[in-house]
């Protein structure tokens, strides 16, 4: 009977946090670029863009603001399957530290190539509160 009441008590709290928009992280994938999104300073946003690097095409962070949003670790890559060749996901990380705005832009492409154009651009634009 405790242990349900405890239950209870941390569904209502978890649904209030939601209600108030307290929500921490924000999950943000390719069907977001070109947009505009906004966070409040501390939140986090997880960005998860398709990735092939064994064909050398790779996203690149080319431009961020660090003052208003810093990338958090690594990119963390997971492939899609064990086979050789087979594409995977990059995730990105960051945290909110200041208000203002802040465009996130990465670039899929080639490292060497410098004479083509990438592949693929996206840009999320960030309002920080």
């Amino acid at each position: 009977m405790k242990t349900r009441k405890i239950l209870h008590l941390a569904g209502i709290a978890l649904l209030l946090c939601l209600l108030a928009g307290c929500e921490k992280g924000i999950n943000v994938d390719a069907e977001m670029n070109g947009s505009s999104i906004e966070l409040e300073t501390g939140q986090t946003l997880t960005l998860k863009l398709d990735s092939n690097p064994t064909t050398g095409y790779d996203w690149d962070l080319i431009e961020i603001d660090p003052a208003i949003l810093k990338q958090v670790g690594e990119v963390d890559y997971k492939p899609d399957s064990i086979l050789t060749g087979s594409g995977g996901v990059n995730t990105y990380t960051f945290e909110t530290v200041a208000s203002g705005a802040a465009r996130l832009k990465l670039i899929y492409h080639r490292a060497w190539e410098t004479d083509s154009p990438p592949l693929e651009t996206f840009i999320l634009d960030v309002v920080v509160k």
